[in-house]
């Protein structure tokens, strides 16, 4: 074998070495092996970072100035609709009172 084994690895192989034969042994443990190293490195990509979580950090400070200019706008839209509503409300009541 081109890699270095194990104990699991060798007990493995020593397992499947008397039913398939050392040769198809050798390939099926190196295959486990490989898939195992594999998932490890597609793992590792998945981690986080210190500078990523900053980063999503000062994406989330962003994202909330973001939302609270939206909402004092909104409370402003709100307000000014309001005054209309009374406004014409009020204008209503004239034109009928008379």
């Amino acid at each position: 074998m081109a890699q270095t084994l194990n104990i699991s690895d060798i007990q493995l192989f020593n397992l499947l070495k008397v039913k398939f034969g050392e040769k198809e042994a050798e390939q099926f443990v190196s295959l486990i092996k490989d898939k195992i190293d594999e998932t490890f490195e597609n793992k590792k990509d998945i981690l986080a970072t210190k500078n990523d979580i900053a980063a999503i950090e000062i994406k989330l400070a962003q994202l909330e100035t973001g939302i609270a200019k939206t909402e004092s706008r909104l409370i402003l839209w709100a307000f000014v609709f309001w005054v209309t509503q009374l406004g014409a409300i009020f204008a209503f009541l004239k034109l009928f009172i008379k």
